[in-house]
């Protein structure tokens, strides 16, 4: 299912991310995390392995296009220039940590409401990135954290039957659209009363296209990231 977002008037001359959900799921598990808002920074102290600290962040695509900040004031520059960016709290995280890079991550989203999903995913290749970039960090310090995926393309080749079964319009789709997917733990149908879980967003972008194919990437390029606090 498309969607997309409504403009205000005074935003008619400007381009929008189109939206739709497309249900591919993976086989993953999903560990919630909570959501902080407001930095509070003790420089005396460095991040060692083990630590749980709060960390402030921007997720950004390969292109380095914003995709979800903690950072309200790019989120209000992106939308002036007509660009939807996604706003998160702080997430907590433990340093040096390492987990499967099939892990996810859900982060919850503050603004705009996402619907269906169930917050902003960030995968285990991503999360070890970040987590081992934190030792030695102090409160208020930032760094830019490259993220690689080694042999993994994270890549979907889609023909129109399978578009179609995900609810994507192939003919309303070009070479360099952001598509929200959504990554779900549970691809199976629900049985009886059972609710299923709602899937984490995670964004794709179109690669390649032809009448009747097309490639969707769903890596990310980096993150930058400051040390709020260290909490344990």
């Amino acid at each position: 299912m498309k969607r997309t977002r409504q403009k205000d008037s005074k935003d008619d001359d400007k381009a929008w991310m189109k939206w739709a959900y497309a249900g591919i799921a993976l086989l993953i598990a999903v560990a919630m995390v909570g959501s902080y808002i407001a930095p509070v920074f003790n420089r005396g102290q460095a991040a060692q392995a083990g630590n749980i600290v709060v960390i402030g962040y921007t997720i950004r695509d390969e292109a380095g296009r914003p995709l979800i900040t903690t950072d309200q004031n790019l989120m209000e520059r992106e939308y002036q220039r007509g660009n939807i960016v996604l706003l998160s709290g702080g997430l907590e995280i433990p340093v040096g940590a390492q987990v499967s890079g099939e892990n996810i991550t859900v982060i919850p989203v503050l603004h705009p409401n996402i619907g269906e999903f169930s917050g902003f995913s960030l995968l285990g290749f991503e999360r070890n990135a970040i987590s081992e970039r934190l030792v030695g960090m102090r409160p208020g310090e930032m760094k830019t954290v490259s993220f690689s995926y080694g042999e993994n393309k994270l890549e979907e080749n889609l023909n129109k039957e399978d578009a179609d079964g995900l609810g994507l319009n192939m003919t309303e789709w070009s070479v360099g659209d952001l598509v929200p997917l959504g990554l779900t733990s549970s691809p199976d149908i629900p049985i009886g009363n059972e609710t299923a879980p709602a899937p984490a967003l995670r964004f794709g972008k179109v690669t390649a296209k032809s009448p009747d194919s097309m490639a969707i990437t769903y890596r990310y390029g980096s993150a930058e990231v400051m040390l709020y606090n260290i909490i344990g």
